[in-house]
This record gives C-alpha cells, sequence and structure tokens, in this order.
C-alpha cells in the first residue's frame, strides 16, 4: 500500500508544479503539438488561455489519481473504474475540444491580416482520423486498464476436496498431493507454513513471467538464492502462507486482509488433514 502512495506521489508531484506554472499563463513549451508549431502559426493562438486550460486540466487528472491507491487498498471496483475513465478520457475529451471549432484562436480582423495564414474549416477526412485515432488510443488503453485492475485484485483462491486452486492471472491448481508432507508421520513436517512476515519482507526476488503492479506481485520469480517461487501476493501485506510443493516451486500467498490469509491458511491445511485421513 504504501508504494502506491509513494509512486502516484512521484507522479503527481511534478503534474501539479506543472499545472501551477501553466495557470500563470506561462509554459506553453510544455504542451505537446503547440511546442512544435512555428511562430506564425503560434501567433494566431490565444497562448494564455489554452496554458490555463492545460493547466485546469493537469490538476483534475492529478486529483483522479489519487483514486487508485485508495481503490487498491479498498478493492472497489468502482474506484477504479472512476479513477480509470477520469485519467484516461479527460485528456482524450479535451483533445477533442481543443482541436475543433477554431477553439483558443484568437479573433481575426480581416483589414489586419498580413501573415496569409486563413482560418480553413477541419476537413472531413480530417476529423474522421481524429475519432479513429481517439477511438484506438481508448480500446487500447481500456485494455491496459482492464490488465492492471485484474493483476492488481487479491488472488482468488479456492479450496476444496481436489486441492487449491488460485484463478485468475497466472493461475495454477495444487493437489494435495503434490504438497510435501515428510514422512507423513508427523503434521509438523506439512510444507504448509505461515510466516509472519510479508513477501516484500521475505524476498520477492526477480520477477522471470509474472505481473508486477503497485502492491500485487503474481507469477514466476527467481528469489535472490537463485530458488523458482510462484508469487500470488500482495507484497507488502502480511502474513504469507508458503507451500512447499514435491515438484516445482514453492507458492506464496498473501491476502491485503491479514485475518483472510490465516483463515485461507487454516482452510488448505484442514483440507491437506482430510486428504491424509482419507
Amino acid at each position: 500500500m504504501a508504494a502506491t502512495w509513494i509512486i502516484t506521489g512521484v507522479i503527481a508531484v511534478p503534474m501539479i508544479i506543472m499545472a501551477i506554472f501553466l495557470l500563470q499563463g506561462k509554459g506553453s513549451f510544455l504542451i505537446a503539438g503547440f511546442n512544435t508549431m512555428s511562430a506564425e502559426k503560434k501567433a494566431v493562438y490565444d497562448t494564455k488561455a489554452l496554458c490555463r486550460a492545460v493547466g485546469i486540466l493537469l490538476l483534475l487528472i492529478t486529483l483522479f489519481m489519487f483514486l487508485l491507491p485508495i481503490a487498491t487498498y479498498t478493492g472497489s471496483k468502482w474506484l477504479f473504474y472512476i479513477f480509470f475513465f477520469f485519467v484516461m478520457f479527460l485528456p482524450i475529451g479535451f483533445a477533442l475540444y481543443a482541436n475543433t471549432g477554431n477553439r483558443f484562436k484568437l479573433p481575426i480582423d480581416p483589414a489586419s491580416q498580413t501573415s496569409g495564414i486563413a482560418r480553413m474549416p477541419m476537413s472531413k477526412g480530417k476529423k474522421i482520423g481524429i475519432v479513429i485515432t481517439i477511438l484506438f488510443t481508448v480500446l487500447v488503453f481500456i485494455g491496459i486498464g482492464i490488465m492492471f485492475y485484474q493483476g492488481e485484485k487479491d488472488p482468488e483462491v479456492i479450496v476444496n476436496g481436489n486441492g487449491v486452486t488460485i484463478k485468475g492471472m497466472y493461475g495454477i491448481h495444487i493437489n494435495y498431493d503434490d504438497i510435501y508432507r515428510g514422512d507423513g508421520t508427523s503434521m509438523s513436517q506439512l510444507g504448509i507454513v505461515l510466516i509472519e512476515r510479508s513477501m516484500r519482507e521475505i524476498g520477492l526476488g526477480r520477477r522471470t513471467n509474472g505481473f508486477g503492479g503497485f502492491s500485487a506481485q503474481k507469477g514466476n520469480f527467481v528469489s535472490d538464492g537463485a530458488r523458482s517461487q510462484t508469487l500470488f501476493v500482495i507484497a507488502d501485506a502480511s502474513p504469507t502462507i508458503e507451500i512447499q510443493r514435491i515438484v516445482g516451486s514453492s507458492v506464496f500467498i498473501s491476502l491485503r486482509d491479514a485475518e483472510k490469509t490465516r483463515k485461507l491458511f487454516e482452510e488448505i491445511v484442514d483440507g491437506v488433514v482430510e486428504s491424509l485421513q482419507g
């Protein structure tokens, strides 16, 4: 959770500084597209009004950005949808607004026109091109957003008579027979351990094929000791469940709610015990 806030803050602080600068009607060099125009083309725009509008846009985006760590912590999909909608669609909506209808252009006195720049209406082909570009961008962002949201969710773990199933991204199924159990004579030898530390404290290691978000880590990792491990964890949440398999890497699981993690641990142990007794 702390990492989510830190990353959001690192992104937000420079955006706020830029927004304050732009709100003063300065900093047009920060505006993509406008800063590459020739001086002659820039002359027909109300630069101060454009800067202030972009400054307001940056402040709004920054405000909604803070919904992400809150949504991540609470697990609220609606907060995430609100964050995603505004952060992704505000720039797109502003781009449409700013690039249609000759907005932010200074009124021209026909008697004083000397530059030869005429206000030509946007062609139908150009409008269609803008719409297609925006739609494509929206679809890309939606896909990225859905993938990120699914990755940041708590792992969905199902314990039943057949074993432990972890659904979703990089999901696996662990049969009870696959769990290490020593010589089978002592419960203390079971390869299921509840570690009173977060996975970050234990050691996340290096990701080889997996998802690494603000807080969630899922997939295949290699520990600092070069041991393969499969993670379905919230990196800073504790405790952490370790399932040691007879063949294959150990599996680590943790949820944001510590009590839910402890309850899950008890369910897995009970399932293994029942399988031994059966």
